[in-house]
């Protein structure tokens, strides 16, 4: 197993989320990437901030393209750093 951190950005400052995941390998990471940025970041669905007319197509789309999603392979240590429960 191989740990990975997937960060979502949409190219606001401020708006980057980091996921941590284990996997088979970069391949199947990338695959949770996808997921991930589309079911689980925070800003994939723009608002007002964003976007000003979200009946503007162009403009929709174009904040789309911006939405992009990084793999970096971690250590295990790194990993379990990350994903500890304080609670």
């Amino acid at each position: 197993m191989k740990y990975f951190k997937i960060t979502c950005t949409n190219g606001y400052c401020g708006c980057d989320e980091d996921f941590y995941i284990e996997a088979e390998n970069e391949s199947d990471a990338w695959e949770e990437a996808k997921e991930i940025i589309t079911n689980e970041y925070s800003f994939w669905n723009p608002d007002s901030r964003f976007v000003d007319d979200m009946e503007n197509w162009d403009e929709l789309e174009e904040y789309y393209e911006n939405c992009e999603a990084f793999v970096d392979e971690i250590t295990k240590e790194e990993y379990e750093e990350y994903t500890r429960d304080y609670s």
